[in-house]
């Protein structure tokens, strides 16, 4: 039997067994998670043919499309209904978390849930999380979503740092203090200590902005 899917020629030897395929087709897309798949249509005995899977998902109930290849060739095209159900490890906050909240190791706890109609973003294993800051307070019990999560600031605000001009043959610096917090990379307001203007910089790292001459 032949089985193309998308622009791979897949060669084995399950026979005409479009059954067995589609169950190898949705373990191989969702490698992180054990897969069930319940196949709910008839299935025709075919040897050769194209497995169409949605662009949007491959988990939960699903329509298929196959196509029935002769010599490479499509012949005709048929819809397949399937159930794909996933289970894997998740992490779940132990207790409530305010916002701003630092994750912990003694935060979260991993275990097994039914990922099935969970979001792709869900957090697997501690190390996503740990060193994260939470974006609003989260509850008891909750899986974490990366879509919860962000990188905590390394300048905040009232922090003295040294602002950096660089121009082409001059390095000049000067300290300065904090306005707003702020991530490695974004850009910020700090106050020049000395004359007190104020003008915007990127942040490199805990003690660094860059001004923009």
């Amino acid at each position: 039997m032949a089985i193309v899917l998308g622009t791979f020629l897949w060669l084995s030897a399950w026979g005409s067994d479009l059954g067995r395929a589609l169950e190898q087709i949705f373990e191989e897309a969702n490698p992180e998670d054990d897969v069930r798949v319940r196949v709910l249509s008839r299935l025709p005995s075919i040897s050769e043919f194209r497995v169409l899977l949605p662009e949007t998902r491959a988990r939960g109930d699903l329509v298929v499309y196959v196509e029935e290849l002769k010599g490479g060739l499509p012949v005709r095209t048929f819809p397949v209904r399937v159930s794909v159900r996933t289970f894997g490890p998740v992490a779940v906050l132990k207790h409530r978390v305010d916002r701003h909240h630092i994750v912990s190791q003694e935060d979260i706890k991993v275990v097994r849930r039914e990922t099935t109609f969970l979001p792709r973003d869900i957090v697997r294993s501690p190390k996503e999380a740990i060193g994260l800051r939470t974006k609003s307070i989260i509850g008891a019990g909750t899986v974490l979503r990366k879509g919860l999560l962000e990188e905590p600031p390394v300048v905040h605000r009232g922090d003295r740092v040294t602002m950096r001009v660089v121009l082409p043959g001059v390095l000049a610096e000067a300290e300065g203090e904090a306005r707003e917090d702020g991530r490695i990379g974004e850009i910020i307001s700090v106050r020049n200590v000395r004359s007190g203007k104020v003008v915007m910089g990127r942040v490199v790292d805990e003690r660094t902005v860059v001004v923009s001459p």
